[in-house]
């Protein structure tokens, strides 16, 4: 369900000025989100045609789109929205959280995504927190492995803050992920519309601490790159 879109967005798709469709329902429930809002699915705001609609007119302005959540890969409208929007001549982001490898193994053998960021939340034993199913451990194995032979642009991502993960934890992480092209590490930021603000409490990363994080990891990857 297309519960909402940013028109226009410089920072959500790495070297493209970007439209950004949001779909609701996840099956995570990670402290940190900044769209909780939209977690338990929601009624449909937009239709694919309204995206479309809005993609043609801006056709002189926008490079590609962002597809994110929530978890995009819950909808069963995923792939027919990418199709078109590829075949209107944009590529295409998708931002996942890993938990569902079929889909992204279809989606990837049909040629529908170019560049995925797959959100990395703990070291593999720290994922309970997050999950409602544990069963779900097992599938995001499966989903770096795939995306790290898929053939496409894409980054791994990890949201940071000592009340989140200790630089041995983000060091387990870079262990797990060893060899990826690209390892993003995203500043917590507070913001009071988070799902639980008091989990890592009112406190942005401080640069120090993913500088030092960065410092723990750059043996495992081709690039690390700090978000703040």
């Amino acid at each position: 369900m297309i519960y909402d879109y940013m028109p226009v967005s410089t920072v959500d798709y790495p070297g493209k000025i970007a439209t950004t469709v949001f779909i609701s329902g996840c099956n995570f429930r990670c402290p940190y989100c900044h769209n909780s809002s939209i977690i338990v699915p929601k009624p449909a705001r937009y239709s694919p045609e309204d995206i479309l609609r809005y993609l043609a007119r801006r056709k002189n302005l926008i490079d590609g789109v962002c597809i994110t959540g929530g978890e995009p890969t819950l909808w069963k409208g995923l792939k027919s929205l990418m199709a078109q929007i590829k075949s209107s001549g944009f590529s295409v982001k998708l931002d996942t959280n890993g938990s569902r490898p079929d889909v992204l193994e279809d989606i990837i053998a049909k040629g529908l995504v170019d560049y995925i960021a797959m959100d990395v939340k703990a070291p593999l034993e720290g994922y309970r927190t997050f999950l409602t199913r544990v069963s779900d451990v097992e599938k995001v194995c499966i989903s770096v492995d795939m995306i790290k032979a898929a053939g496409i642009d894409y980054e791994f991502r990890t949201t940071v803050h000592p009340k989140l993960l200790s630089i041995d934890d983000i060091k387990k992480i870079g262990s797990w992920l060893k060899g990826a092209k690209k390892y993003v590490l995203q500043g917590y930021r507070y913001s009071p519309d988070i799902l639980d603000p008091e989990f890592c409490g009112r406190e942005f990363c401080e640069r120090a601490y993913l500088d030092k994080a960065k410092e723990a990891v750059d043996e495992y990857f081709e690039q690390v790159i700090i978000r703040e």
